[in-house]
């Protein structure tokens, strides 16, 4: 049984179209981590910062930087493959 072209081009492109959906909903989610150090660490800029205050917030937001990273190096890595199976499978 053999599938018209019109229908393998929608079920490749519509594969891909997921897959890709799901690799900016995890990025999107990876970047959450942001939003928790900007409600946790609101700075007063009226006052000075306490060294060790400081130094929490940056290694908050290098960890959340690696959060985010991560996911993106790791989510290419998973997409790519995915999207390369799907090319293949649905010729």
């Amino acid at each position: 049984m053999t599938m018209k072209s019109r229908t393998k081009t929608i079920l490749r492109w519509s594969g891909i179209s997921i897959v890709s959906f799901c690799y900016f909903i995890g990025l999107a989610l990876a970047t959450f981590s942001f939003s928790a150090f900007s409600e946790s660490e609101s700075m007063q800029f009226s006052n000075p910062v306490p060294l060790n205050e400081h130094h929490a917030s940056i290694d908050s937001i290098l960890q959340a930087t690696g959060i985010v990273f991560g996911a993106a190096i790791y989510g290419f890595a998973i997409c790519v493959p995915l999207i390369l199976l799907i090319f293949k499978k649905v010729r």
